[in-house]
């Protein structure tokens, strides 16, 4: 038996020639993959319109922020729970978002819209004006990241 590497006989030159083969196929393959995203990445931005050309649909926030405790804890108790009270224009949209009938609100004397932990009031069921034509209120449990509310009758 000869250990010459140049012999096709040799058994250690015959088991390496399969494994080069490989790497020279891996090498072209990502080659090719390399090649094809270059050319996604460079014209695939132009099918898209540029974001100042965009419609702009965000709106700056108005209303307040607070820290608060959960509803039933007792005094004292860790502020965990993030308070919103959203005002404005953004509560306008929130209020026409939320898919159900208002009703009247025996708390706060308005009408409301509630669900998962939102409330939104809208005019006052009286017909006399509100200070915020429309506000939002929602916590979220900063613990269990869950929407939460914020504060009660």
């Amino acid at each position: 038996m000869s250990l010459d590497p140049n012999d096709s006989q040799t058994p250690v030159s015959n088991r390496m020639e399969p494994v080069m083969n490989v790497g020279k196929q891996c090498a072209l393959y990502l080659g090719v993959v390399a090649a094809l995203a270059g050319g996604v990445a460079f014209f695939g931005p132009f099918d898209h319109v540029p974001a100042v050309a965009q419609e702009q649909t965000s709106l700056p926030l108005e209303g307040e922020f607070d820290m608060a405790a959960p509803l039933d804890a007792a005094e004292g108790a860790p502020k965990d729970i993030a308070v919103f009270y959203v005002t404005g224009k953004a509560a306008e949209k929130m209020w026409a978002a939320f898919p159900m009938e208002p009703v009247q609100d025996e708390c706060v004397g308005r009408f409301s819209k509630y669900g998962n932990g939102i409330v939104c009031y809208g005019a006052n069921g009286d017909g006399s004006p509100t200070e915020e034509p429309y506000e939002c209120s929602f916590g979220i449990d900063m613990k269990n990241q869950t929407l939460t509310l914020p504060h009660d009758c």
